[in-house]
């Protein structure tokens, strides 16, 4: 990843789109703070870590259609991934 003050990539910007076009992730900071980020179009459509957990989820409930497995259960499924890997959350918690 390549930090650069907002005024740079300002006077630099089709650069700095090329970089992130090769795959460079590109910072922006304000006063040496972290403030936004330039991404290629391709890692910006990318499933994120909970939409590719729902859908394993949903592709077990087609395989085992009568096996019990409650909105309680999933969500006790959620919680606890939640506290392994934080990035994971439950539907409920974008609402």
């Amino acid at each position: 990843m390549t930090a650069v003050p907002i005024f740079e990539a300002k006077n630099k910007l089709p650069f700095f789109i090329h970089l992130a076009e090769e795959g460079e992730t590109i910072q922006l900071t304000r006063h040496g703070k972290p403030v936004a980020r330039i991404i290629a179009e391709e890692e910006c459509a990318q499933k994120t870590e909970g939409e590719i957990f729902m859908a394993k989820v949903m592709e077990w409930r087609e395989k085992h259609p009568y096996a019990f497995f409650n909105e309680e259960d999933e969500k006790a499924m959620y919680d606890y991934r939640h506290r392994i890997e934080p990035s994971i959350r439950h539907p409920e918690d974008f609402d």
